[in-house]
């Protein structure tokens, strides 16, 4: 799961840069307000960081400029002047659209976390599903709720039906908007600390397993940079919360990750993300010191590569059994390591 980054221009990408302190562009891997070039209207001293990606218009026109026939040869749409242009208003995903929004009130936090939700076919109230939870990095704390299903794949690729006949399960898709980084700050920073975001966040995914038949055996954690910093704070604090994770392009305190060292974890990063290959470095060192087997690849994976030898790499490097897998990439960086995380 993942999604394509802005550099480079790769599809599936809704056109959106970082603005922090001014609006100018930004590696989202760096949360400093200093690393950031001043553009635009300054939030002098603020640190706060803006995505400005907006909503994709999906809309768009068909019309018939010559005579069609089925194969057999049967004309078919006779070219009048009402039947000739054909428009469509609007397109429907499917996949997103079997997701429901919602909203949780969260009193203690004194704010409101908007959800995305996905339940499987024929969802029974009196069973239990796995649940798979995904945060999204920041650069999608926009005030469209249904942002992390049409950003990346992150949370749409477990709702999908190929997916869902052969393991049906719940899916949250947390949303951090604009509207909760201005009221409660980034949910999270180079600090890596607690946040009231992260609080929020936790919040609403304890109201989700308890309004939801889910299995509290069967919780799954994923996300890339501000989302997978997101699942790291939450395993350091409930260890035993999450069956497993997919942690993408992110990094946290060294020291408070050692409370994760009896995780089922599987790790993305590039060499050329300079916070997250470093700092998942040391966090692997830390859990081998503790007595973690992790798998590793030998040399860092070409990113370029094809979807068949990823995938003969990935099952390989599976087959050695460790409870921590950690795959790098080469070159890349923090936001190109999202557009092949899938």
């Amino acid at each position: 799961m993942g999604e394509a980054g802005t550099d480079g221009g790769r599809p599936g990408h809704a056109g959106g840069q970082w603005r922090t302190d001014g609006g100018g562009p930004k590696k989202e891997g760096d949360d400093s307000a200093a690393a950031m070039p001043k553009h635009g209207g300054p939030e002098p001293g603020t640190g706060i960081m803006r995505a400005d990606r907006t909503v994709p218009n999906l809309s768009f026109s068909v019309r018939q400029v010559g005579r069609l026939y089925a194969a057999d040869g049967t004309p078919c749409l006779p070219q009048t002047a009402d039947a000739a242009a054909a428009k469509s208003a609007s397109v429907t995903n499917p996949v997103l659209a079997s997701f429901t929004q919602h909203t949780f009130d969260d009193a203690s936090v004194g704010a409101s976390m908007p959800y995305n939700l996905f339940l499987p076919a024929g969802y029974d109230g009196k069973k239990q599903y796995p649940l798979l939870i995904f945060i999204p990095d920041a650069s999608a704390n926009i005030n469209e709720v249904t942002t992390p299903l049409f950003q990346g794949n992150g949370a749409t690729v477990f709702a999908d039906p190929v997916w869902q006949a052969k393991h049906p399960c719940i899916v949250l898709a947390l949303q951090y908007t604009d509207d909760l980084v201005t009221q409660l700050g980034m949910m999270t920073t180079d600090a890596n600390g607690w946040s009231q975001g992260l609080q929020l966040a936790w919040d609403t995914i304890e109201h989700v397993t308890e309004s939801y038949a889910v299995d509290p055996q069967r919780i799954y954690g994923t996300g890339q940079s501000q989302g997978g910093m997101a699942n790291i704070a939450i395993a350091d604090r409930h260890p035993d919360f999450f069956a497993a994770q997919y942690l993408v392009a992110c990094q946290w305190k060294t020291e408070e990750m050692a409370a994760m060292k009896d995780s089922h974890l599987w790790i993305t990063v590039s060499t050329g993300d300079t916070k997250a290959h470093p700092g998942m470095d040391a966090a692997t060192a830390l859990w081998e010191s503790l007595g973690t087997r992790v798998s590793r690849n030998a040399a860092p994976w070409n990113n370029k590569s094809s979807v068949a030898v990823l995938d003969a790499a990935v099952r390989a490097q599976a087959k050695e059994g460790a409870p921590i897998n950690y795959t790098v990439f080469a070159d890349g960086n923090h936001m190109y390591t999202w557009s092949f995380a899938r």
